[in-house]
């Protein structure tokens, strides 16, 4: 009965260590789709600021989102500013 109650709270711990994990990609898939439609990174690939060349890296205390270059890494801010009026109209800020 032991062994038992160990491995479940072994599988609550790792499950709760994944939820910040998924909270970061659900931020970072939602600042890219932001910044393709604010024109700051282009869905395009033949474009210099196609989006499959930049990562995510963070949002800092004044909520600018950081993107870096895969090659140069050239860190390129998306203002807080600018994330709010590229967003869809409809669409949730959270």
């Amino acid at each position: 009965m032991g062994r038992n109650r160990k491995a479940k709270v072994a599988r609550g711990r790792r499950n709760r260590r994944r939820a910040p994990t998924l909270r970061v990609v659900r931020e970072a898939e939602e600042l890219f789709r932001t910044a393709i439609l604010a024109g700051l990174l282009s869905a395009e690939r033949s474009d210099p600021r196609w989006a499959g060349h930049y990562m995510y890296m963070f949002h800092d205390e004044d909520g600018t989102g950081w993107f870096k270059h895969r090659d140069t890494r050239a860190y390129l801010p998306f203002p807080a500013r600018r994330q709010a009026a590229a967003r869809a109209p409809g669409e949730c800020g959270t």
